[in-house]
């Protein structure tokens, strides 16, 4: 079954936030307690706001990723401070799924052992404007794989609307937890095997690949992120 909030989810884990209404999301408002300190990073598209936060954040850290800010990233820092109590980074080109797995995983390197990792991933719907189907399914399996190897708590919005029920139940396999919006009367359909098999077999232009799920070791350096993550 589905949970209510993410304040019934243990970490690690990887949750599909089903929302059209991002903003105000309860997986962005209502965040578990710690007991420790908390690092979050967000993950956002240039052309969408940002997901509204608790301003009581008992966040130690938070680090930013803005997809396809071009301005903001030929500012942005060779390497970021990764110890400030605030981090921006940037990704210019929003179809470079390989350079933005490499940012993320950076973020997770440095925060791993020190804090309890929190991640807000927003969204996969907008993910899906710039990646073809198979790209951006395998692109989110691993990415979902190397959260959990840090012990992240993720949350990764996704708002249905335009999109067909297939898409749902493909994406849907990979998450450990679903939260459905109340505004929403569906559930979320199961994939058939062959379903993910095909999501995961062959992308890039006739690129094959095995239909074994991607595998990423606990200490991965960037070059394989960058690997497993490349379009």
């Amino acid at each position: 079954m589905p949970s209510s909030t993410l304040a019934s989810v243990e970490p690690p884990s990887n949750v599909l936030v089903v929302a059209n209404c991002r903003g105000t999301a309860p997986a962005c408002t209502d965040p578990p307690s710690a007991g420790g300190p908390v690092a979050e990073l967000r993950v956002s598209f240039a052309d969408e706001e940002p997901p509204a936060g608790d301003p009581e954040t008992n966040s130690a850290v938070m680090g930013i990723i803005a997809v396809g800010d071009v301005l903001r990233a030929a500012a942005a820092d060779n390497t970021p401070d990764y110890t400030a109590p605030f981090v921006v980074d940037a990704v210019d080109d929003p179809t470079d799924l390989s350079a933005l797995g490499v940012r993320i995983s950076a973020f997770c390197e440095a925060w791993d052992g020190d804090y309890q990792i929190r991640v807000c991933f927003d969204s996969l719907d907008r993910l899906l404007r710039h990646a073809e189907h198979e790209q951006a399914f395998h692109f989110t399996y691993v990415l979902a794989k190397r959260l959990t190897d840090v012990g992240a708590l993720a949350h990764f919005h996704f708002d249905p609307t335009g999109h067909d029920e297939r898409t749902l139940s493909t994406f849907g396999t990979i998450f450990d937890d679903v939260i459905i919006d109340d505004g929403f009367d569906l559930g979320v359909p199961e994939a058939t095997d062959e379903e993910v098999a095909s999501m995961l077999s062959t992308i890039d232009n006739g690129t094959e690949r095995s239909s074994e799920p991607p595998r990423v070791a606990e200490e991965a350096t960037d070059d394989e992120i960058a690997r497993l993550l490349g379009n």
